[in-house]
């Protein structure tokens, strides 16, 4: 993950209770490792050192192509043509499974791909991704509801705030699912919106804040109205949009609500409007497929549209699988039909052609993570030319997968009713709807339980940028598997980076299982292999980079030992800043050698609270935060 150099110190548009409670402190788990390492690409091995800090844990090795994307135009390779990449630079290698403790490790790479070919000399990009699997899943809150299997998240976790600044807690937010509703519990009616911040007591129900939507009155949503998950307005975290859907008619539109803590939100009934009517076509078998359309916007909150989808999952007659952009003006940008979804000719034997989109996920500039349910197909996409011209769809899909990854296959066993058939309508032998983008572009999919699959169980399954598969059983420490599908990613800098699952297994007592969210530790990061000499020595000096530990203890009182590295010799300053911004201590302040240092905060003078330590050295700035107890 990109660590980012700057906090938003705002407290958001609630106040937290000032109790004494026992709060959500995660260790995460910071890889830092070289910018760039020298390779001459002979008979020996390349040591790609880096260090590891917070938790050990689960690691593997990608090389990418550095540079080459315009020279691979629309290819198709791997079992039954299931790979499909156009214009983006791909993967050549992904190493195996590697377990790496604290402190400075290495991992080898022969400068072969995965077929065990030499691969050109050449500008490679590497990366290395790691999770938390040895310590059991730490519980965020009770009280949050996540989606059932079947449908579109519920809710995302904002790691921004509205002015695009990282926030020091992020914080949970969405619409109560139906599913999770009960009518005479006000913080589960039906009709609620709600936000959890990240940090708060798990077990303190006074740290949920909810608002109400009096539209909806009426929870029998088949004869009336229901909605999806919801989107914050960039700039303006008071107000929201979601997709409202009305039965009856068969219709649907955009509503703007602004929230009111506590109490009930107001609409915007000149926003949108149903006279811009979002008509969707279902026909009711099991139920209207596209009964709550989820609307998608990047965690950042940066997004400047709107993105949504509306399928047509038991839809026999006719193509629907709908994206659709609007603004925040209220005004409709385009509608297009994704057709790569529609699959007339699918093997399945209930003849369903729609392959139901149920998710979408972005870290910005324009590229969408896309997939469904009840699908084999998972891609990404890049809206920039259709936000100018919807028509122009050339080049939009970046890269795909379908059946044959050896992944997120489907029927592929030998006495399948209906072998390689893409869409399981019936069956749900894979749930995969949910996805989940880190800021290397790192793709997680939530696999389901089938019976009949290659390596069984619940597991995440993690994907490289070009859609290859790096391992499909990310379980975690207890094998405590979330039974459902809606985990998020948090990759911010913050202190609270890592998986965010639902409830696992072990249920929580007096809660359904669609209640509860939990975390585990992951991190990714990267750099440059260059042609060129390994010099002798060159691993101790990659050792060497420049890198900011977290301090320890955290949280503390009153002392704290901050470690860092200096990978050249020169003037190191460290600082120390409060939640507002201004600077209260300095540590540091002068010329320092090559090497690995460590200081001591003594907090004795200073009130309890979150404080931040900037460390400067030439061209290398780094900000990481700490708490302090009294």
């Amino acid at each position: 993950m990109k660590k980012l150099l700057l906090y938003a110190g705002v407290v958001f548009l609630f106040a937290s209770l000032a109790i004494a409670q026992t709060t959500f402190s995660p260790t995460v788990m910071e890889i830092t490792c070289p910018a760039e390492i020298n390779y001459d690409f002979g008979n020996e091995p390349l040591d790609i050192p880096f260090n590891v800090s917070g938790v050990p844990g689960a690691f593997w090795l990608v090389i990418n192509t550095h540079g080459k994307a315009n020279e691979i135009v629309g290819v198709s390779n791997g079992f039954l043509g299931w790979h499909y990449v156009d214009k983006i630079d791909t993967t050549v290698y992904v190493s195996g499974r590697y377990q790496r403790e604290i402190g400075d490790v290495d991992i080898s790479w022969d400068g072969t791909n995965s077929d065990g070919e030499k691969v050109p000399e050449d500008t490679y990009i590497y990366y290395l991704w790691a999770y938390d699997d040895k310590n059991p899943l730490q519980k965020v809150t009770n009280f949050v509801p996540t989606s059932q299997c079947w449908d579109s998240p519920q809710n995302v976790i904002v790691t921004h705030n509205g002015q695009g600044m990282p926030l020091e807690k992020p914080f949970i937010f969405g619409n109560r699912f139906h599913h999770t509703c009960v009518d005479d519990i006000t913080w589960k009616r039906f009709g609620t919106a709600y936000k959890w911040e990240i940090g708060s007591n798990p077990e303190d129900l006074n740290n949920l804040e909810t608002t109400w939507m009096p539209f909806y009155v009426d929870r029998k949503f088949q004869t009336n109205y229901d909605y999806g998950g919801p989107v914050l307005m960039p700039g303006d975290y008071t107000k929201y949009a979601h997709c409202s859907t009305h039965y009856p008619s068969k219709t649907a539109t955009l509503m703007l609500w602004t929230f009111v803590p506590g109490g009930d939100a107001t609409y915007d009934p000149d926003w949108f409007g149903w006279d811009q009517d979002l008509e969707w076509e279902s026909i009711v078998g099991s139920g209207p497929a596209s009964e709550r359309p989820t609307v998608y916007n990047n965690p950042d909150g940066s997004e400047p549209y709107i993105y949504g989808q509306q399928s047509g999952f038991h839809l026999f007659d006719r193509e629907w699988d709908l994206m659709y952009v609007a603004n925040w003006d209220g005004d409709m940008v385009f509608r297009k039909m994704l057709h790569e979804w529609y699959m007339p000719d699918d093997n399945n034997t209930r003849g369903d052609p729609n392959a139901c989109i149920t998710n979408m996920f972005t870290r910005g500039n324009n590229l969408w993570q896309v997939s469904c349910t009840l699908s084999c197909l998972q891609e990404m996409i890049d809206t920039t030319k259709l936000l100018v011209d919807p028509d122009d769809d050339e080049d939009y899909i970046k890269w795909q997968n379908w059946n044959g990854d050896y992944f997120l296959d489907r029927f592929f066993w030998e006495d399948s009713d209906q072998p390689w058939a893409c869409i399981d309508a019936v069956t749900a032998e894979y749930q995969v709807p949910n996805a989940a983008l880190d800021n290397e572009l790192f793709a997680l999919y939530f696999r389901g339980t089938p019976t009949r699959i290659k390596t069984p169980g619940r597991a995440l399954t993690l994907l490289t940028q070009d859609g290859t598969g790096v391992t499909d059983v990310l379980s975690f420490g207890g094998n405590q598997i979330p039974p459902h599908n809606n985990f998020q990613l948090v990759d911010n800098g913050s202190q609270y980076d890592g998986i965010y699952p639902p409830t696992p297994e072990e249920r929580i007592e007096g809660l359904d299982g669609n209640h509860g969210v939990w975390f585990i530790a992951f991190d990714s990061a990267g750099g440059k292999i260059v042609p060129g000499e390994v010099e002798p020595g060159i691993e101790e000096t990659a050792q060497a980079a420049y890198a900011l530990k977290q301090n320890a203890p955290n949280p503390f009182n009153p002392t704290t030992t901050i470690g860092f590295t200096l990978a050249e010799a020169g003037d190191v300053s460290i600082d120390i800043y409060n939640v507002a911004g201004q600077k209260v201590d300095t540590l540091v302040s002068g010329f320092m050698e090559t090497g690995s240092h460590s200081v001591v905060w003594n907090a004795s003078r200073f009130s309890a609270g979150v404080y931040f330590y900037t460390i400067k050295s030439g061209n290398f700035t780094k900000t990481m935060k700490m708490t302090l107890l009294k």
